[in-house]
């Protein structure tokens, strides 16, 4: 599990150094191409712009390998979880993960360069700081008690990530005579980004909170 966290984070340090350094070539040897705002619509490919464009697949690469490791998680914990009698082994290491999320702020870069606003989906990996609290509860007893915490606290997730997505729809609907289309969208897609990435986060952290705040009453009792 170590080595796989390690496999990760040394992935993505070479995509963001590639990004980084063919930026910077970009800058320096081909007109800041591909990096500065730009029309596409009168875009000629040349030789120069490879390393930019061959970075920024290798970052969708990246992007896309993160997301089915999510989906691959979501899904043996499912399939898991009803016949098991304690939760996972889980290093709370993982939750270091979550600090793939502020790569999201590079959409705010890549939008006005490319028109490109997929990079603002990393902000859902800000719910990866909960496996953090799932690896403090790890090896647990799934007790009577602990499926009702554990129930308890993803309806009140489910609630204040509604409720984000709830008023991000108000907003958005009644801005849209002062945004344009496109922004509307981008904050849109901010906005539901980030409830379910606190809905992810939530969960376990009030699962956490719940689980040892009935211990701390049972141990006074």
């Amino acid at each position: 599990m170590k080595k796989r966290v390690q496999k990760i984070f040394i992935l993505g340090a070479l995509c963001l150094a590639a990004v980084m350094a063919s930026s910077v070539y970009a800058v320096l040897f081909n007109d800041s191409r591909l990096v500065a705002p730009m029309d596409f619509s009168e875009y000629a490919f040349t030789a120069r712009d490879l390393p930019m464009l061959a970075s920024m697949l290798l970052l969708a690469a990246y992007v896309l390998y993160l997301f089915v490791l999510l989906l691959r998680a979501i899904f043996a914990r499912r399939k898991e979880e009803p016949r098991a009698r304690v939760t996972r082994r889980l290093n709370p290491r993982w939750g270091y993960l979550g600090l793939f999320g502020f790569l999201g702020c590079l959409g705010f870069w890549s939008y006005p360069a490319f028109g490109q606003i997929s990079p603002f989906c990393f902000f859902l990996f800000f719910g990866f700081f909960g496996f953090f609290y799932e690896g403090r509860l790890s090896n647990t007893l799934m007790d009577e008690r602990y499926r009702e915490n554990r129930t308890r606290a993803a309806l009140a997730a489910g609630r204040v990530s509604h409720a984000v997505i709830f008023l991000a729809v108000l907003v958005v609907g009644l801005g849209k005579s002062l945004l344009s289309t496109e922004l509307a969208l981008i904050a849109f897609l901010i906005a539901v980004t980030l409830a379910l990435a606190l809905e992810l986060f939530l969960s376990e952290y009030l699962l956490y909170r719940y689980d040892h705040g009935g211990q701390a009453e049972a141990d006074e009792e």
